[in-house]
């Protein structure tokens, strides 16, 4: 059952609902969801600091879905959508990475 959950937060379908939420947040421009979507990258983001390439970089992550919060909040949308670029290009390099192998 634990397990289970892990999966769904640490694996594929966290970071895919992360992405999908925080668009859908820049798109409806409500922060709360870019918020709900730096919460659910925060697994992901803690898996990345453990690599040695991403270490640095892997818990700043959810940060970046908060500054887009704030971007929003702001009415700044095309500074919300650069901020999540880093979040998306990550988990797509990941995703090459995963199918490559």
């Amino acid at each position: 059952m634990i397990s289970t959950i892990l999966i769904l937060f640490i694996g594929w379908p966290g970071i895919i609902s992360s992405l999908a939420i925080s668009i859908a947040g820049i798109i409806k421009s409500k922060p709360l969801w870019l918020i709900i979507g730096a919460i659910l990258a925060i697994p992901f983001s803690w898996y990345l600091s453990a690599t040695p390439l991403l270490r640095h970089i892997g818990l700043l992550l959810p940060l970046f879905q908060v500054g887009a919060a704030v971007a929003i909040y702001r009415h700044v949308i095309w500074l919300a959508w650069l901020l999540l670029l880093p979040l998306a290009c990550i988990a797509g390099w990941l995703g090459i990475a995963v199918l490559t192998q």
